[in-house]
């Protein structure tokens, strides 16, 4: 496929990308306006319901009042008419409101029928309550009470039921408005508690006698649910509630703490006990009323701050599907705007230069090529192309050129890499094979981390019959200190053949350091020597690791605890530290590479490891310590090389008759 091609199509695929995109994010916000819609439908049908059947639990405590008391009068029945009359205005407003708002809500015919069915058995039960009225307003009995009271609790019900399914229908996803839902669930069983108890108490008080039992506990039953009510309420607290909702909540508790809570404990108890109350049906009425209205301020002031939430967010979700709607008519323009730009500013530019560079690379050198008296990169490419031919040859000479130098340096790394070869070969030829002198037997472990080492060891015999010995450590890697090392490896040799009569092993070191030029590395070392004529030995530390002495007996001891490196301080002094050495005794003199080798989380082998390897195999012999630590090092880095150059020298005093043998 040719650029221009793929640039248009490139262009219309990402803009109608961009436009598919911005239509999902459209139809989101669409659909989130219509969850937002069926929420305020909701919400506004929930909260009719509520109000009736508040004013339902208010139109039965009056009817049982009238009924238990006697008092048909004319302000009394008045009174009843209005109770009713609220209960069918909130009805009727919560039937309306379902068909007003039936395109949002679930189900709109069956939510009508409800609430016709309820219609029906209220009517039913008003002439029943009213033919009871009318015919013995003095002495109805007590069954017209249970019965007005059981069916109007079980209407209540149903409303409270159609209410709590609606919420779980379209239940909210902000905080604050879920908080108020489930407050106003948990105020309708507390206002219905509350009622219920108006109800029952002021039929008590009023008619002691006819009240059964079951009603008695009844009234501790809704004591309970209207405290457990509000500790739910108060659990409910810590939403994000606004100051009004939280003062309404605060007043209605502090109503209900301070006189209807007691009051309502004191009736219960005083029934039970079938105690004359201290006040009368008339008072317990009042004190319900006022606490019933305490709570449906707080209601009434849920309801507000809900209906304010859910118009806010619908204005909110109205807003976001307008910009959408926008963005969507400018994407598109800007679509039609790009393809256009694409086509004229790059793809016949492009064109051009296509052909000019497919003549050139035919070597056509007579090809025009495209003036462009442009700034951006078409015009770059364009002079690009004008310099195209002298950049080839340039090239070319270039090539040639890396090539040669690239044949040089591999001659170079090859006759270099054989240079150390031969230089590692000699390097191990220096070291002492495994040996014994005398009744001293000696054997060392030697793992360069490169070709070559900045370690070395040596074991020498003196012309009196003294066994001298030293390890070597020198700073750094590579050719530089393996040079230095081979260096040291002469002088310490020679130093320690030589040194005369007399003189003591830590001058000898002195006089090295002392004489050790500036500019070479230094160096850290252990020096030491056996005396064959007593089971002594001593050695010097300058710098090196404190090698340990395995005892006979298994005991496994550091020697020595630091000391200056040969050539870094040219005036340090050094010390001599003497110590046992008999027969079955070994000596593990060993470079910083041992102890301070890397796991593969970065962690050290340490002196720690070490002594406890050695303590572990101190009853075996000296090769199978060796091979144990070599074999135990590899496992503990994972990998065959090492980071540190690696060196271990191994003394050992032979008992006399291993001497003898080892002589014959």
């Amino acid at each position: 496929m040719k650029i221009r091609y793929i640039l248009l199509t490139l262009t219309i695929f990402l803009g109608v990308a961009l436009l598919v995109a911005v239509s999902v994010q459209i139809r989101t916000e669409i659909l989130q306006h219509q969850a937002a819609q069926r929420m305020v439908a909701s919400n506004a049908v929930r909260e009719h319901l509520l109000l009736n059947a508040n004013a339902l639990a208010q139109e039965r405590s009056r009817t049982v009042r009238l009924l238990v008391s006697g008092e048909a009068d004319a302000r009394h029945r008045e009174e009843l008419q209005e109770a009713r009359a609220r209960v069918d205005a909130t009805q009727e407003a919560a039937e309306q409101e379902i068909v007003e708002r039936s395109s949002d809500l679930r189900d709109p015919a069956r939510s009508l029928a409800s609430l016709s069915g309820v219609a029906r058995d209220l009517d039913a039960l008003r002439q029943q309550a009213d033919a009871y009225l009318s015919a013995d307003p003095q002495n109805p009995g007590s069954e017209p009470v249970q019965r007005w009271f059981r069916e109007a609790t079980r209407l209540i019900d149903e409303v409270q039921s159609f209410r709590l399914t609606l919420l779980q229908q379209e239940r909210p996803q902000d905080p604050a408005l879920r908080a108020e839902a489930v407050l106003r669930t948990y105020g309708g069983v507390l206002s219905e508690s509350i009622a219920r108890n108006q109800a029952i108490l002021t039929w008590a008080l009023s008619r002691p006698g006819e009240i059964n039992p079951a009603e008695l506990e009844a009234v501790g039953r809704n004591v309970g649910r209207a405290d457990l009510a509000w500790e739910l309420i108060q659990s409910q607290l810590t939403a994000p509630l606004s100051p009004s909702v939280r003062e309404a909540i605060s007043a209605a508790h502090a109503k209900y703490d301070t006189t209807l809570s007691p009051v309502q404990q004191t009736l219960s108890n005083a029934l039970q006990s079938q105690t004359r109350p201290a006040i009368s049906a008339q008072e317990w009425y009042e004190i319900a009323r006022q606490g019933l209205r305490s709570i449906a301020n707080m209601q009434q002031e849920l309801l507000r701050s809900s209906r304010d939430r859910l118009d806010l967010e619908l204005a909110q979700s109205r807003r976001s599907v307008f910009l959408w709607s926008i963005l969507l008519l400018c994407g598109f323009g800007a679509v039609l705007a790009s393809a256009l730009v694409v086509r004229l500013r790059v793809v016949r530019p492009l064109e051009a230069l296509s052909s000019a560079m497919l003549r050139l690379a035919e070597n056509d050198l007579s090809a025009p090529l495209p003036r462009q008296t442009r700034s951006d990169e078409i015009g770059e490419m364009s002079d690009a192309l004008r310099v195209f031919k002298a950049n080839a040859i340039r090239r070319q000479r270039s090539q040639q050129d890396k090539q040669m130098l690239h044949a040089r340096l591999k001659d170079a790394y090859r006759q270099l890499r054989k240079d150390l070869e031969a230089a590692a070969v000699i390097q191990t030829t220096m070291l002492p094979p495994p040996s014994t002198l005398g009744d001293v037997r000696y054997c060392g472990l030697f793992r360069p981390s490169s070709l070559v080492a900045g370690d070395t060891y040596n074991v020498v015999r003196r012309s009196d019959g003294g066994i001298g010995f030293f390890q070597i450590d020198v700073a750094g890697h590579g050719a530089p200190a393996a040079l230095v090392s081979v260096a040291s490896h002469q002088i310490l040799s020679q130093a320690i053949l030589t040194r005369p009569d007399g003189m003591r092993l830590e001058t000898l070191v002195e006089r090295i350091n002392a004489d050790w030029p500036e500019g070479l590395p230094y160096f850290t070392m252990v020096v030491g020597e056996i005396d064959v004529g007593a089971q002594r030995a001593a050695i010097i530390q300058a710098g090196h690791p404190a090698p340990l002495l395995l005892r006979a007996d298994g005991i496994v001891e550091p020697i020595g605890d630091g000391g200056f490196p040969v050539g870094m301080i040219s005036s340090a002094t050094y010390e001599t530290l003497e110590f046992d050495f008999r027969p079955g005794d070994r000596l593990l003199v060993y470079s910083d590479g041992l102890v301070e080798a890397e796991n593969r989380e970065g962690e050290q082998f340490s002196e720690e490891r070490l002594r406890g390897l050695v303590h572990e195999h101190a009853e075996g012999s000296t090769g199978i310590l060796l091979d144990s630590l070599d074999r135990v090092l590899r496992k503990w880095r994972g990998s065959e090389r090492l980071d540190d150059d690696l060196s271990v020298l191994m003394l050992e005093r032979l008992s006399e008759r291993t001497n003898v043998d080892a002589h014959l």
